[in-house]
């Protein structure tokens, strides 16, 4: 019964996984933002100056020590090479069966990943000019 279960509903680990890290996310921003609001309110009944960046934490909840920016050009190549690493993975997974009646679903997937390499790569190519 159970190895059943497993064989046939395996790939609903992966969005299980991403609803618990999406909740583990949105639990720990509360969590935050409520320290955030804690602090602040420790200085306003001290009768302090509450420093600006508490106030910035509070308005956008961002931590600098947490979140630091990156940038879109950086975001962009590693969106490239991802991408072109998934083309490739699933070209060689469509080689491999591609006698299957089947096959094509591979080659569809590759083929979509291979589109959106060539788009991140150019909008790198394109943002470096600006």
């Amino acid at each position: 019964m159970t190895e059943e279960l497993f064989r046939d509903y395996w790939w609903l680990m992966f969005p299980i996984f991403g609803m618990g890290m999406g909740l583990w996310g949105m639990v720990s921003s509360e969590r935050r933002s409520r320290d955030v609001m804690n602090v602040i309110r420790s200085y306003v009944e001290q009768g302090k100056e509450v420093p600006p960046e508490l106030l910035r934490m509070a308005q956008s909840d961002w931590e600098p020590a947490l979140h630091t920016p990156r940038s879109p050009r950086n975001s962009n190549l590693w969106s490239f090479f991802t991408f072109a690493a998934l083309s490739a993975g699933f070209t060689v997974g469509w080689w491999y069966i591609r006698g299957e009646q089947w096959s094509f679903a591979f080659l569809v997937v590759a083929v979509t990943m291979g589109v959106l390499a060539l788009g991140a790569l150019i909008i790198t190519i394109a943002s470096r000019r600006s």
